[in-house]
This record gives C-alpha cells, sequence and structure tokens, in this order.
C-alpha cells in the first residue's frame, strides 16, 4: 500500500503538487483565518509532507500570499469576464468585483496581508502583477474616447476600494449604525455606488 502511495505521489507533475496545497490551504484558512494555521496543518490537509509544502512555498508567510494571490486572480477573472459579457453594465462589473471580494478567504487573507504589514512590502503581489492597471487598460481601450484615463482610474480606485472596505467590515458598519449586515443592504450600497459613477462616467445606465 504504501508503495502505491509513492507512485501515485511520483506521478503528481510539480504544477499539480502546488495547487493541492494551495487548495488545502485556502480551505484551512476559510474554516480558521491564515493565523490559526501552520504549515503542517496544510501539509496534513493536503495528504503531502512538510518539507513538500516548504519546497513549493518557502515560508508561510509566502502560502498566505500565494492564496491571497490566487483569490485576486480569480476576482480579475470575474470581472474581465463581467465586462466582456456585459460591455457598459457599470453595476455588472459593480456586483461582480464585491462578489469576488467577498469571499470569505480573500477577506481573512486581504485582512491578514494589511495588519501583518505585508502589503506595504514592495515585493507585494499587487505591486508587481500590477491587476488594476490590467482592468483599466481593457476600459480603456473601450471607453477612451468617452473617459479620460485619470478619471477611470479614480473610479476604480474607488470601487475598489468600497469592494475591499465592505468585505472587511460589512458587519461591523451595520451595527454601529444600528443596523444589520443584510444581502438587500448590501445590494442597496451597490445600487448607490452605481448610481454615484454614472454621474462621472459616460456609460450604459441600468
Amino acid at each position: 500500500m504504501l508503495g502505491s502511495m509513492a507512485a501515485r505521489r511520483a506521478r503528481r507533475s510539480p504544477e499539480e503538487a502546488r495547487a493541492l496545497i494551495l487548495a488545502a490551504a485556502q480551505r484551512l484558512f476559510a474554516e480558521r483565518g491564515p493565523d490559526a494555521v501552520g504549515l503542517k496543518d496544510v501539509a496534513a490537509a493536503a495528504g503531502v509532507s512538510h518539507a513538500l509544502v516548504t519546497h513549493y512555498f518557502g515560508t508561510y508567510e509566502a502560502l498566505v500570499e500565494a492564496a491571497l494571490e490566487a483569490r485576486a486572480n480569480a476576482s480579475r477573472a470575474l470581472l474581465l469576464r463581467r465586462i466582456a459579457e456585459a460591455p457598459e453594465d457599470l453595476h455588472a462589473w459593480i456586483d461582480a468585483l464585491f462578489e469576488g471580494f467577498a469571499d470569505p478567504v480573500y477577506g481573512r487573507l486581504a485582512a491578514w496581508a494589511m495588519l501583518s504589514g505585508r502589503a506595504a512590502s514592495a515585493e507585494f503581489f499587487p505591486r508587481r502583477d500590477r491587476g488594476m492597471k490590467q482592468v483599466g487598460d481593457v476600459l480603456f481601450a473601450r471607453f477612451g474616447g468617452r473617459v479620460p484615463r485619470a478619471r477611470l482610474e479614480h473610479a476604480m480606485v474607488l470601487v475598489f476600494t468600497a469592494a475591499i472596505g465592505y468585505s472587511l467590515g460589512e458587519d461591523v458598519l451595520a451595527a454601529s449604525l444600528g443596523k444589520r449586515a443584510t444581502a438587500a443592504r448590501a445590494a442597496e450600497f451597490r445600487t448607490y455606488l452605481f448610481e454615484l459613477l454614472s454621474r462621472e462616467l459616460p456609460l450604459a445606465r441600468r
């Protein structure tokens, strides 16, 4: 039996092994939060050795950042897909961005990155991959004749900031207003943000 397990592991490609570890880490981060998870926990959940986890990710911080980067890439892909499907539906784009940031793994890991100081590092992945610039390039290529690049970027920063802040603080923000966080209230907020931006950006309105 041990021989068959070793054979299965030997047939796993480096990409498959890395993806397996990353998926296990994201499950644990969603359940417990990154501060309550160690590399040995991830190794056990993935069914691999602790040495293999450190081989692919090096440190705990690098593993957490890799998980956050994977979630950020998925959120950006969702946003770009919505833009392609609904080229001038600003509300659909806002919904996609809020959906991506509402992911519990993303929220927990983004909070970790900010509170741990990792987000301030010159090596933090958003500085490297420039994901917002990628989205801005797509939007400017489509609407550059109607929307100045600077105004488009300000609008993007506003929506990204609102989506991140809302995902991290929805419950406490609602409570501080003497209200409850609900799906209906979140939808109202997104509609308000859409109405605010639609006054500034000459795109299609719902």
